[in-house]
């Protein structure tokens, strides 16, 4: 028994329609349609469109696996102190995720006397470094000096690492001026 051998094509609105006219022809050299036969033809064009469907399919299949997979890539927890991931195909590293995370530190309507506190935790380790840390008072009248500048900063003698951090309270306000706390901002990857 000879089977049709099909070939993943697409033709939209050409499968052949015997008509009544038409004679019963197999295939054989010299028949009609390159020798499928008048009688073969439609089944060989429904043959080629299920070939080109499968294939099609087989490569969505494929994408969708690829797209689920970066999907998994997007990961957060959105709460007050808390993070979110997301895949970048960077230039010199390859496929990374950034990791922004965020929170804040409440002393309390006192504050803190200036200096250094911490090590405070991340909400999740940085896998590999924190770039970016931003570190910004929480009582927004606080002031430190005559030049205004923020009461909360990193020390330049502990940079964040990857899993924690600390804050220089150089606040020399008192009262209502004091500093409280901080909201922070880290990025990473």
């Amino acid at each position: 028994m000879a089977t049709l051998i099909d070939a993943p094509e697409f033709t939209s609105n050409e499968v052949y329609q015997i008509r009544a006219t038409d004679p019963v022809q197999g295939a054989a050299s010299g028949a009609s349609f390159s020798g499928t036969g008048i009688s073969n033809q439609p089944h060989q064009q429904l043959a080629n469109r299920t070939a080109f469907l499968k294939q099609r399919q087989d490569v969505n299949i494929s994408n969708i696996g690829v797209l689920q997979a970066f999907q998994g890539l997007f990961t957060g927890l959105m709460a007050s102190n808390g993070y979110l991931k997301i895949p970048v195909a960077d230039i010199n590293k390859g496929l990374i995720q950034y990791i922004i995370q965020w929170g804040f530190m409440d002393w309390g309507g006192t504050g803190e006397p200036d200096g250094l506190y911490g090590p405070y935790s991340f909400p999740i380790a940085f896998p590999n470094v924190c770039e970016v840390f931003m570190p910004v008072t929480l009582n927004p009248n606080a002031s430190s000096g005559s030049n205004g500048e923020n009461v909360i900063m990193v020390a330049a003698t502990n940079e964040p690492t990857t899993s924690q951090f600390w804050v220089y309270n150089n606040n020399l306000g008192a009262g209502a001026n004091k500093a409280r706390g901080f909201y922070w901002l880290a990025i990473g990857f």
